[in-house]
């Protein structure tokens, strides 16, 4: 599913809600607006909002749960929440500049700090939608939540709190008495304005901290570090078939590079993209039993062919000669394949990796061809002729190896909620940070200002000047980060 793919269904079901909501205003008007209000729903062109009483209680409850601590609590909270001012207003404007530089600025850039939307089928795989709602509801609803229990905190009154979904965005709100609000001194407001931003920095460290638990949490069904179960593999891939992979399969190494987990599967994917195939070091034995060799012909992409109309299963092997030594074996010998990779004690790369008694052989291949063996725990060695990016596309692995025959599907699933809660917490933390208008950064800038000058600068006005100054700038910066971000994206799709 491609970023248009997505744009025009969000558009079709908002298009649609919309249409009905007319239409059932216009044929069925007392009914269906009688249903609407009782049930706080409410539909307008690219938004749909829900509006409830029902949590009120439980935001007093909470409220009022141990007050010294929770003002504690959220005093901290406020202190944590303004010292990430700076840093995420730093952030995105450097974010901004490293887009105007020239291209060789943007390598760079790949590899610092940045503040980036997360965009379904741009740089979010639009199959993982479900996981994009679920956590960035969770992750709003803790936001508001920290509202919430702070204004009850401070004796600020709650009308209720409800869910927003702003095309595909889904956002928990909170309407407090903005009177009541603006009556309170400014350390209190900051409590309420942080509270916020200080439950997404505490979601992020509680996700992070259980995803770095998690190998243990599910040690008892799953072991972890030493290889990677295959959860899924393409239909349309080639490494489908009787002697391919399996899902379920614990590989444990790609050629000469070890397999741990998924990220050591995909950069011993990369290695064997980037590096030519390696060779195995066989016996002279083995040449001569199984030579089946015609006469040499040199191909156009710079292999050469040795085998003619022999069987598939075998390949061209060209003999590396030790430096000094004799050619104790043919230049190039058509060999079977599998043959070879099985009995080869080692690989190497030049004929001095192997021992005095064993000779290197490599494969002749097209520039863009490999021999990728994948090595698997207690099953026969899988070979690849082809594209490696053919693997690092078409394979799914799990960095949770089943040890009682369950299928990792869970952890998986566990785990792609705590990576995402880590993203979008840390992320709503880091944009509400920053002054920024319909942020809560616009307000915490207000009441910080109020803080820090209130008495140097006797005049309300000049201070709500001062902090709508610094608003606007931060909105400018954050807006134009975003809009450079998309737009970047989408351009190379």
């Amino acid at each position: 599913m491609t970023f248009i793919n997505v744009i025009v269904g969000v558009v079709v079901v908002h298009c649609g809600l919309y249409f009905f909501d007319i239409l059932f205003k216009s044929c069925s008007h007392y009914p269906y607006i009688y249903f609407l209000q009782n049930v706080g729903l409410n539909i307008e062109p690219f938004k749909i909002k829900w509006f409830t009483t029902a949590f009120n209680r439980i935001f007093q409850k909470w409220g009022t749960w141990h007050p010294k601590l929770l003002r504690c609590w959220f005093t901290v909270g406020s202190w944590v929440s303004l010292a990430l001012v700076p840093l995420a207003t730093y952030i995105t404007i450097k974010t901004c500049f490293d887009f105007w530089q020239t291209a060789s600025v943007e390598h760079d850039r790949k590899h610092s700090v940045t503040l980036e939307p997360l965009v379904p089928g741009v740089n979010l795989p639009a199959s993982e939608l479900g996981y994009y709602g679920l956590t960035m509801i969770a992750c709003s609803i803790v936001h508001e939540f920290g509202h919430a229990v702070a204004a009850v905190r401070e004796d600020v009154h709650i009308s209720g709190c409800g869910i927003i979904l702003i095309a595909i965005v889904p956002l928990a709100y909170v309407n407090l008495n903005s009177d009541q609000l603006e009556s309170l001194s400014p350390k209190r407001q900051l409590r309420i304005l942080c509270a916020g931003v200080w439950h997404n920095i505490v979601l992020a460290v509680f996700a992070a901290i259980f995803l770095w638990l998690l190998p243990l949490i599910f040690y008892p069904a799953f072991d972890s570090g030493s290889g990677v179960a295959v959860q899924n593999i393409r239909e349309d891939s080639a490494l489908m078939g009787p002697t391919g992979l399996k899902v379920g399969d614990r590989v444990v190494a790609i050629n000469q590079c070890e397999v741990l987990d998924s990220e050591t599967w995909y950069h011993c994917t990369l290695l064997a993209i980037k590096q030519p195939s390696p060779g195995y070091c066989i016996s002279a034995e083995l040449v001569k039993e199984h030579d089946e060799s015609v006469p040499v012909r040199q191909l156009p992409n710079g292999a050469v062919d040795c085998c003619g109309m022999n069987s598939p299963d075998h390949l061209c092997f060209e003999y590396l000669e030790k430096e000094g030594g004799t050619l104790e074996l043919p230049q190039h010998s058509c060999l079977p394949g599998r043959k070879v990779v099985e009995s080869a004690a080692l690989m190497c790369s030049k004929a001095t990796d192997c021992t005095s008694d064993l000779h290197c052989l490599k494969p002749s291949l097209e520039n863009s061809t490999r021999l990728v063996r994948i090595e698997r725990l207690d099953a026969k060695v899988v070979l690849f002729l082809g594209r490696p990016a053919e693997i690092y596309h078409t394979v799914a692995v799990s960095d949770y190896v089943p040890l009682y025959f369950i299928p990792s599907t869970l952890p998986e699933m566990v785990t792609q909620i705590c990576k995402y809660c880590i993203l979008f917490s840390s992320g709503l933390a880091a944009v509400n940070a920053i002054p920024c208008f319909f942020l809560d950064g616009q307000y915490i800038m207000r009441a910080l200002i109020d803080f820090l000058l209130g008495k140097k600068i006797p005049l309300k006005s000049v201070r709500q000047t001062l902090a709508v100054f610094i608003t606007i700038i931060g909105t400018f910066f954050l807006t134009v980060n975003a809009l450079s971000i998309v737009i970047t994206k989408v351009y190379y799709l």
